[in-house]
């Protein structure tokens, strides 16, 4: 093969690798400057070669001046690098399955156009309904669904806190950089709220979506544009890839619901509905499925399809149905504002009351509260009642279960105290069967109300302590103790399966905060109100969506032994 083969080889490469990306006019330019080389005779095309290895390209015929970079940078670097150099521009599906070699470069432009799986979730998605299998057979289908396992195992996985900020973020630079867009919403993994996010993604709506898009690929915090097309983009924005689709208003529901997931949710109701089927608006598209809309945290294909059609979906809690927090820390222990900043901002949300519940002694956080310090906690949570009457401040703590089973205070001050919440932070190296101990042990206490993030889940860190729930659920729910959805980003704990579990159960749930700063406690409960709608939770489950006098009575009751 020739030198001016070669060139000619790699530009049809890297005009494949444009076309993935969406760039049509590069893509047009490529191809023209490859057949052009291809018609040369043989001594002109070794010319051309070396008028590109010496940067004396000028006026080419048949190749347009945007491919000159192109040819100076084979004619130096080599076909390898200058391949490698344009699959690094490409959304993370096609870069790692042409690394994989999975699919050539022409097959991926045709998987491109016929499957249209631009990310990793949607490629599974093709796999399951079938779309892979009608585009390249057993064998293709067989070298995919290979690759697909391994991108899963290598995805980068951003813990569901981290990717909200990300994507507020994004989203206020898009509203604040594209006026045209009247309507955004974050979808994917973060509008499920799961805790783990391997799939960002943002569905927005305008009358012109090409335009729309244009403004996105040129917005300042834009990265890369690894593709575009005239209703969707892939943008690297701060090292991570965001799936962005524009949608006109008479298909916006349609979009947001694929781009929603999961696969499961998504291939059940396109088996009832069809696809291709258009809608404004994602109720409307339930409807021709003849179901009532589901919610999105339900959408994970665990049933929510068979409870729609029975009529039987749950009236799941929201932010509405929450009366108080009671699970917050102040800097009498490791928080970083006042217990007036605490006490303010929760009043400024609208909260009938609160539970400062600060860490006790023996907890592992960076700070504790002493015992001779909570009689000084005490007279000023008097005094804050008496500056903020609307607001009920419950003064309560955190208790750490021992190694033993026993609580850090003893009875003798914690019957002093409003509210009492138990955690399991230090699991001791315990077996499943110790630490499953030690929980109930702290269920069975007549002053614990509560315990909280039962399974002490890190996410991303650690799934959490390996205990029998069936009998901690059966525990709670005969003595009268909740059990905690915890909305720091850090726990989210109780998780959905879990908290599912425990309402089945009979137990009453909690969702708090647990926050350390004011600023973060919307977003905190938010959080939690998220991970609890994965678990099918409505208001009846939750005591914090309860009038104060049926929290007082909650605790009284399990104080009293019910």
């Amino acid at each position: 093969m020739t030198p001016a083969d070669t060139i000619a080889g790699t530009l049809r490469i890297l005009a494949d690798l444009s076309e993935i990306r969406g760039a049509a006019t590069e893509t047009t330019d490529l191809r023209r400057a490859a057949h052009a080389i291809d018609a040369m005779p043989p001594r002109a095309a070794a010319a051309l070669v070396q008028r590109a290895r010496r940067d004396r390209l000028k006026d080419e015929p048949g190749i347009a001046p945007s491919v000159h970079w192109r040819l100076r940078e084979i004619a130096h670097d080599g076909t390898d690098i200058a391949v490698s150099a344009a699959l690094a521009g490409l959304p993370l599906l096609f870069k790692r399955l042409l690394e994989l070699h999975a699919l050539s470069t022409s097959d991926a432009v045709t998987f491109m156009r016929q499957v249209g799986a631009l990310t990793i979730a949607e490629l599974q998605l093709a796999l399951n309904d079938g779309r892979v299998q009608q585009f390249g057979g057993d064998s293709v289908e067989g070298r995919l669904r290979q690759s697909a396992g391994a991108l899963q195992a290598e995805t980068v996985i951003i813990p569901l806190g981290r990717a909200r900020d990300l994507l507020d973020s994004f989203v206020a630079d898009m509203r604040a950089s594209v006026p045209s867009l009247d309507l955004i919403t974050p979808a994917g993994d973060v509008r499920r709220f799961e805790s783990l996010v391997s799939w960002l993604a943002v569905v927005a709506r305008a009358a012109d979506p090409a335009s729309a898009i244009d403004a996105l690929c040129a917005m300042r915090c834009v990265e890369e544009v690894r593709h575009r097309s005239g209703r969707r983009a892939i943008l690297a924005v701060h090292h991570a890839e965001i799936d962005v689709r524009v949608a006109a208003p008479d298909e916006y529901g349609t979009v947001l619901f694929s781009a929603t997931g999961v696969g499961a949710h998504v291939h059940a109701m396109q088996r009832r509905a069809g696809r291709g089927r258009f809608a404004a608006r994602e109720e409307e598209l339930y409807a021709q499925a003849g179901l009532p809309w589901i919610p999105p945290e339900m959408r994970q294909g665990t049933g929510e399809i068979e409870a729609a059609v029975a009529g039987a979906l749950p009236v799941l809690i929201s932010g509405e149905h929450i009366r108080g927090d009671l699970h917050l820390h102040t800097i009498y222990s490791d928080g970083a504002d006042t217990l007036d900043a605490m006490v303010a901002a929760c009043s400024a949300l609208g909260y009938e009351y609160m539970a400062i519940t600060d860490h006790s002694e023996r907890a592992s956080a960076s700070r504790t509260l002493s015992r001779g310090d909570l009689s000084r906690q005490r007279d000023e949570i008097a005094a804050l009642r008496e500056r903020y009457p609307r607001i009920a401040i419950l003064h309560g703590i955190e208790a750490d279960i021992m190694p033993d089973g026993s609580l850090d205070f003893p009875d003798r001050i914690l019957e002093r105290l409003d509210i009492v919440l138990a955690s399991l932070h230090d699991s001791a190296r315990h077996d499943a069967k110790t630490l499953t101990r030690r929980c109930l042990q702290a269920i069975g206490h007549p002053l614990v109300s509560i315990v909280t993030h039962p399974a002490n889940r890190l996410v991303g860190r650690r799934t959490g302590y390996p205990m029998d729930f069936d009998a901690i659920y059966a525990a709670a729910a005969e003595t009268g103790t909740a059990l905690e959805v915890d909305g720091a980003p850090s726990h989210l704990d109780l998780d959905g399966e879990h908290a599912r579990a425990a309402i089945a159960a009979g137990v009453t749930l909690t969702i708090d905060s647990d926050c350390h700063r004011a600023r973060l406690l919307a977003r905190q409960m938010e959080l939690g109100i998220g991970t609890a709608r994965r678990g099918w939770v409505e208001p009846r489950h939750v005591l914090n969506a309860r009038p104060l006098e049926e929290v007082r009575a909650f605790i009284a009751a399990k104080r009293r032994g019910r």
